[in-house]
């Protein structure tokens, strides 16, 4: 006893020192109240904004079936050369209704010869 009341300045400073640096440890590894609310509304902003992993997946998947469908559709030079075919066909077309009209005005004149005669 009488050695700890001999000693006792050196082992206060001792354990003051200890107990210092331990503070100060902790406040090197640990995180302060400020710091983690403003890092639990950073993540709280991040999982809003951001989706999960299956939900990415998914739309990737979408994105990739479109893409895929997107592909097979025609192409404006595919429309362009349809339109010209359309336009050939008309012009087919009303030539073919031409000579028809002039079947038809003859083969009415047989009927009507055929019935007055």
């Amino acid at each position: 006893m009488e050695w700890l009341n001999e000693h006792f300045k050196i082992i206060q400073f001792v354990l003051s020192a200890a107990f210092a640096a331990i503070v100060f440890v902790m406040m090197l590894v640990f995180v302060k109240r400020k710091e983690h609310s403003d890092l639990k509304a950073r993540v709280s902003t991040l999982e809003q904004t951001y989706c999960e992993k299956d939900e990415h997946t998914k739309l990737a998947n979408r994105v990739t079936t479109i893409e895929t469908q997107l592909k097979d559709l025609p192409s404006s030079k595919d429309f362009h050369q349809l339109e010209k075919d359309i336009g050939e066909l008309k012009g087919s077309l009303e030539g073919v209704q031409t000579l028809l009209a002039n079947i038809n005005n003859q083969v009415n004149m047989l009927v009507e010869n055929e019935i007055k005669g």
